[in-house]
């Protein structure tokens, strides 16, 4: 049975999209529209965001962590060495394992991108006429009487116990 702070970060994973469009409200440095201005985010903003929201900290971690998943996200990471309080503030700075970890992340979503377009590309590339079933073996014709099936079915069993 799942515990209560594994169904609370369940449903906030569920309501990150919606809950993304009100942070970004509400913190616009910390949560932009715009790629390019995306930092990552200090260590301490599940906290904060929780008591701002009066949200459970289980349900924070969840929405917060579709956006930190996010290759936007994990770019930013990447890209800059600072990171950002909710107020646009800067505040520490990105250790080394956050980049591994971003890095890690961005190879894992090339990985599936690629792999979705070469599905594509094959489902694409086979012609819809091949992709039509292999006419089926001819079947054994059945026998004509009655007493002809008997003797195959016989036949068959004594085949089996031999």
């Amino acid at each position: 049975m799942a515990s209560q702070y594994q169904i609370e970060r369940a449903r906030g994973t569920k309501d990150a999209s919606q809950q993304l469009s009100v942070l970004q409200e509400k913190w616009p440095l910390a949560f932009p529209v715009n790629a390019q201005d995306v930092r990552p985010l200090a260590t301490s903003v599940a906290h904060e965001v929780a008591a701002a929201m009066g949200w459970s900290h289980a349900y924070t971690v969840g929405v917060l962590g579709s956006w930190k998943l996010a290759s936007i996200y994990c770019e930013a990471v990447l890209r800059h060495d600072q990171r950002i309080a909710l107020d646009g503030a800067p505040a520490e700075p990105v250790e080394p394992e956050a980049k591994d970890m971003a890095a890690k992340r961005l190879a894992t979503l090339v990985a599936r991108k690629a792999a979705k377009a070469a599905a594509k590309k094959t489902a694409k590339a086979v012609p819809a006429d091949v992709v039509k079933q292999a006419p089926a073996a001819p079947l054994p014709e059945l026998p004509a009487t009655a007493e002809q099936l008997r003797a195959r079915v016989r036949a068959s069993l004594f085949r089996r116990s031999a």
